[in-house]
């Protein structure tokens, strides 16, 4: 069973810039992140994920969105097949 532990790491803006390359691979190797911290001004300024966690998060949004769209359709009361009909000559139209 994969462990789904994912280290985090923290570093200022300047070690970012400095270390870009180091932290690139060791993101992509270790499936780890980075949070890219303004010292200054103590906020997140950006992260750094590796590409398979980038993946996650784009399956993830996807996810959500099509929730949101089932939710939001639920109380409609739609015939699929006809609304593909329709659709379908509404195009059919268009073309000609």
């Amino acid at each position: 069973m994969k462990d789904n532990k994912r280290s985090i790491d923290r570093v200022s803006v300047a070690e970012g810039k400095k270390g870009l390359s180091r932290l690139l691979k060791k993101a992509a190797e270790e499936d780890s992140a980075v949070l890219i911290y303004n010292e200054r001004r103590g906020e997140l300024a950006g992260a750094l994920l590796s590409p398979a966690e980038y993946e996650r998060y784009g399956r993830l949004r996807a996810y959500f969105e099509a929730l949101r769209l089932s939710r939001k359709f639920s109380a409609v009361d739609l015939d699929l097949a006809e609304l593909g009909r329709a659709s379908r000559q509404e195009l059919e139209d268009r073309a000609t």
